[in-house]
């Protein structure tokens, strides 16, 4: 059988070397593992004694080597660091991602116009430019001001970018590193607009709902709810409608979820806003064909999908071809079901930046078709997409779960 950290360290050693090879470490890892140090307030020699603890072997010159990004940790130095820290190995993975990402850093030293790109980026679905524009854009006006003596102005520039950073790494499939953004920008607290704390507690609500946290979750969008209730910007509130609709779906409260999407949806066309309204669709497709109203579940979902596809909004007609795919699969149409997963792989796939959990879910019921239809050598080819996305998925998904306990009773072999 094959073990979750084979699987992971598959992954990390053959997507990028790591071997003894590559001297050079990582400059991001470094500073990274930085910040989770200071913030648990340790020192070097405390992660020392804390990784004996752990049954590891850590000395503090070894770890500074790795903040100063001389040297990259082995994979199981990488496991014993996770674990003193609360995080999972993919995360340091995903944070070499990211330092590839970043390489890529538009030349611009203007600040607004870097932000401004990046949600043009974003709302297109390009979340690797947009995530690149929003940390030249942080870095950029962090170094006007001393990091230990930030304006109560500066750090209310910087946590809404912070913010984006968060919903663009969200998008890439980094929750984790998202939800490091979101603790980022909640230390400045004090200096905080109330529209933005309500943006962080939704952005955290839709974190812990990937996870399947969904009591957690659900406690964050509530709290969002209420505090955008005492303030006069509308849309606040339709995204708190939005995230606890998400959580009763996720719970199969589907009369609870209709009433939040639908007054998410009221509020997002009042404020003029099609992105969202488009994803309350996404959403409110599979709860009405769920419910045996297959028609209105489909012309939701196709309605989104054609919309979206005119504004160029390309995670959207991806999640949406999925989401038609695997609703055709469930009525026993393969034929459309394989048409629509040929189509959502198109998108999913086609850009700088792939979707992978929509791949993922493609490639998941394309395994199932194939295995209804005891196509073995379909299922194989399936099988083996399956196995090499796996390990970058974080998102708690059903079919994420079914896949692993496939796995872990063999059935891979």
């Amino acid at each position: 059988m094959e073990s979750a950290r084979s699987r992971t360290e598959q992954t990390i050693r053959s997507d990028r070397d790591l071997s003894a090879a590559d001297a050079k470490g990582s400059v991001k890892l470094g500073q990274y593992l930085h910040s989770l140090r200071t913030g648990y307030g340790y020192s070097l020699r405390k992660v020392e004694e804390k990784a004996r603890v752990h049954g590891g072997e850590i000395d503090n010159s070894q770890l500074s080597r790795y903040e100063k990004g001389i040297c990259y940790p082995s994979f199981d130095k990488l496991r014993t660091l996770a674990r003193i820290f609360n995080v999972s190995i993919q995360t340091f993975s995903d944070v070499v991602d990211l330092e590839e990402l970043e390489r890529n850093q538009p030349a611009s030293t203007d600040p607004d116009a870097l932000v401004k790109s990046g949600h043009e980026e974003f709302r297109l679905g390009d979340y690797g430019r947009a995530y690149a524009m929003f940390q030249r854009a942080r870095h950029l006006l962090e170094e006007r001001e001393d990091a230990d003596a930030i304006s109560p102005e500066l750090a209310r520039q910087v946590a809404k970018i912070r913010l984006a950073t968060a919903i663009a790494l969200y998008r890439l499939g980094k929750i984790s590193l998202s939800e490091y953004e979101i603790r980022q920008l909640l230390r400045l607290e004090r200096h905080l607009e109330p529209g933005t704390v309500v943006r962080a507690l939704l952005q955290l609500s839709n974190v812990h709902a990937t996870f399947g946290d969904l009591l957690l979750a659900e406690v964050e969008a509530s709290r969002a709810l209420a505090v955008a209730a005492t303030l006069s910007e509308p849309i606040l509130a339709a995204y708190a409608h939005h995230a606890l609709g998400r959580i009763h779906q996720e719970r199969e409260e589907n009369d609870q979820a209709l009433a939040h999407y639908h007054d998410a949806l009221s509020r997002y066309r009042d404020a003029g806003d099609v992105h969202e309204a488009l994803k309350v669709k996404l959403n409110l497709g599979p709860i009405y064909a769920s419910r045996g109203q297959f028609r209105e579940g489909i012309r939701l979902l196709r309605e989104a999908r054609e919309e979206a596809r005119r504004l160029g909004h390309r995670w959207t007609v991806a999640s949406a071809g999925a989401w038609l795919a695997e609703i055709h699969y469930r009525r026993g149409d393969y034929e459309a079901a394989r048409q629509f997963i040929r189509e959502s792989n198109s998108i999913a796939g086609g850009g700088e930046v792939q979707y992978l959990d929509i791949l993922f879910l493609n490639a998941f019921y394309g395994w199932k078709i194939a295995l209804a239809e005891d196509n073995l050598a379909e299922a194989r080819i399936a099988l083996g997409r399956l196995k090499y996305m796996r390990p970058n998925l974080e998102q708690n998904l059903p079919e994420v779960r079914e896949f692993d306990r496939y796995i872990e009773k063999g059935g891979a072999r």
